[in-house]
């Protein structure tokens, strides 16, 4: 931890620069309640779960081998190997750690033509503070500046500053594939992500890496399993990479469970492990979804996301969750009756006339198994969107989508194979407009036909 992050941190946290010095005896805390300590725990565990997150899938990629500083891209779409939650087959994906503490780091983008991409901007908190791509920048060439907190030099001129709300921050990329015949181009787009030091901006800049998939390095994790550990974990992150002058900072309860001090805060005050047990079970309860025609979605996903439960809630399947100005989610996993979804019947979501989801960009309708990974079927297919090809429409210019085990027999229907077992879908609106955001428009419900 730098002096000028020390600072940082102690002055947020309100915490004395003794305390970090030196470690406080545990009569510091024998006035506070079992019951006190548990709250203050299960406050603290909440608040820094995005944080522990960030510092597990840095590990996991630098184990993986993936250099900081440099994109990683997958050169196919996800398929049923991909062992993560919930990935689209609209995109190629991408992303890259980027650590700001020794320098600002220059991002470069291509040309793209109009096409949509992404690269979201995420600080070691989950905060989604900034979007590069087609919504907010638009699909020119152009270089953007990564700044630290703190930093006050020069930039040169044709380059963006973005200020970083933490010294390090994960930046995760998206780049629509058209078509199969697409794929190259759609490559070539996301090969031209480049990450320069300030200081060497004018030498090459080194090309991604590239693999079949960069995904595979963010898998959902079981930070419940740790414990007490859990909280020295946040204590090393929280050195590394302080807080923020605009998150809201539990101090009171940092320092009741003596996060700060120079011994393990699990081997200072006891319970934690209840503390942990029952704040995971409340960020997995959580719901912050509301229902629309049988789905859930969130319109409140925002860039900032004050209430510290729905800011883990919402990263507890692994990072990435976009602002719903960039992409509107909406999972079904029950049908118009309420029943769970499964092969053992027959489905379909129907949309009227001119009632296509209402997006700038793009849409599709992904299956997903129990595990929530895309599952394999005989043809292979594991989406209906706007791209599908061979995509038919009734006479009326309605769209049929039939979700069974065997093919339908419904002339103008469109196949999405099932699994024999349950299954979940999720309905993907990327820029959707503003009928969608207030609902004005809403996705037509999932009928059981058998």
């Amino acid at each position: 931890m730098t002096s000028s992050n020390r600072r940082t941190f102690l002055k947020t946290t309100t915490f004395i620069a003794a305390s970090l010095a030196s470690s406080a005896p545990f009569s510091a805390w024998a006035e506070d309640t079992e019951a006190d300590l548990q709250k203050a725990g299960e406050s603290v565990y909440i608040w820094g779960y995005p944080l522990v997150l960030s510092e597990r899938y840095l590990k996991l990629a630098a184990d993986a081998g993936y250099e900081k500083n440099r994109f990683a891209v997958s050169t196919e779409l996800s398929s049923p190997a991909d062992k993560v939650a919930g990935p689209n087959v609209d995109t190629l994906y991408g992303f890259a750690w980027i650590d700001l503490n020794a320098e600002p780091l220059i991002l470069h983008v291509p040309e793209a033509e109009d096409r949509y991409y992404s690269i979201q901007l995420i600080d070691t908190f989950s905060n989604v503070f900034q979007y590069i791509g087609r919504r907010v920048t638009g699909t020119h060439e152009g270089r953007y500046a990564l700044v630290a907190p703190g930093w006050a030099g020069t930039l040169p001129s044709g380059v963006t500053r973005i200020d970083v709300p933490t010294h390090r921050l994960l930046a995760l990329t998206r780049v629509l594939v058209r078509s199969k015949a697409d794929l190259p181009q759609a490559r070539a787009i996301q090969n031209q992500f480049t990450l320069a030091p300030l200081s060497r901006l004018h030498e090459e800049p080194v090309k991604p890496r590239t693999g079949l998939s960069a995904l595979n390095v963010f898998p959902v994790l079981n930070l419940a399993a740790e414990g007490p550990k859990y909280f020295d974990e946040l204590d090393a992150a929280l050195r590394l990479d302080p807080p923020s002058a605009k998150e809201h900072i539990p101090s009171q309860a940092l320092e009741q469970i003596g996060i700060g001090g120079k011994k393990e805060a699990s081997g200072r005050v006891g319970n934690l492990d209840r503390a942990a047990a029952a704040a995971a079970a409340r960020i997995k309860a959580a719901n912050y979804g509301v229902n629309v025609n049988g789905w859930r979605t969130n319109y409140k996903i925002r860039p900032f996301i004050e209430d510290d439960l729905e800011r883990a809630a919402n990263n507890q399947y692994g990072p990435g969750a976009h602002i719903a100005e960039e992409a509107l989610y909406f999972g079904g996993n029950a049908d118009s009756e309420g029943a769970p979804l499964s092969g053992s019947s027959r489905y379909r979501v129907r949309f009227a006339p001119g009632q296509l989801p209402p997006v700038d960009a793009f849409w599709s309708l992904i299956l997903y198994g129990s595990d929530f990974a895309l599952v394999e079927n005989s043809i292979h297919r594991y989406s209906v969107s706007d791209r599908t090809e061979g995509l038919k429409f009734a006479p009326d210019g309605s769209l049929e989508i039939a979700i069974q085990t065997e093919p339908s027999t419904s002339p103008n229907a469109n196949w999405l194979p099932a699994p024999a077992g349950r299954y979940s879908l999720i309905l993907r609106t990327y820029q959707p407009r503003p009928e969608v955001l207030d609902q004005r428009w809403k996705p037509p419900v999932i009928e059981k036909l058998a």
